[in-house]
């Protein structure tokens, strides 16, 4: 008979610290959700842009901070990628319309592709912006970036102006967006 009492006491007793138990999870979880670093990012913004050095599928070096002076707009993408293939075109004519008003646009390759595979579709579509290769995927994880695509747009000084978590979706849009860094 004792061992069912000192049950039951055990039971209420858990049955009174649950009310406890629970605020004090909601305010860990409501605390998680305000302090987290925002994703894709966006914890950049107002901040220096990361330096990276790449090279490109011909083996050119492109190093990011020597583009001070001039607005650019790094794009992370990927050849097999549905939604960056079909972004490409929209940067293309945004590069055509911009690079004499200062902006430069890098295609940073984040899925490994080999430089013939980058060079082949850089071919095809036309795209005359550079395209560097990132085979360790280093610099993505310096930006926040885990999908792709996905776009920095970086000011004249090197600062980050604004981080653009999804494709393009029409030329409209990456036009608003660059007008933020060509004032």
């Amino acid at each position: 008979m004792q061992v069912g009492k000192a049950r039951r006491g055990a039971f209420g007793a858990l049955i009174a610290w649950w009310p406890a138990v629970v605020a004090v999870l909601g305010v860990v979880v409501a605390a998680y959700l305000v302090l987290r670093p925002a994703g894709s990012g966006s914890g950049l913004v107002g901040k220096l842009a990361p330096d990276f050095t790449l090279r490109t599928a011909s083996g050119k070096q492109m190093h990011l901070d020597s583009l001070r002076g001039r607005s650019v707009l790094v794009n992370f993408w990927g050849v097999s990628c549905p939604p960056c293939r079909h972004e490409v075109s929209l940067l293309q004519a945004a590069w055509t319309a911009n690079k004499g008003h200062g902006l430069m646009i890098i295609g940073v390759d984040e899925q490994r592709d080999d430089a013939a595979s980058v060079s082949a579709f850089v071919s095809e579509r036309g795209v005359t912006y550079p395209m560097v290769l990132d085979p360790a995927q280093t610099v993505a994880p310096v930006y926040g970036i885990k999908d792709l695509p996905q776009s920095i747009l970086v000011d004249a000084t090197g600062v980050v102006r604004k981080v653009i978590p999804s494709p393009f979706l029409d030329q409209k849009s990456l036009d608003q967006a660059i007008s933020l860094v060509l004032r």
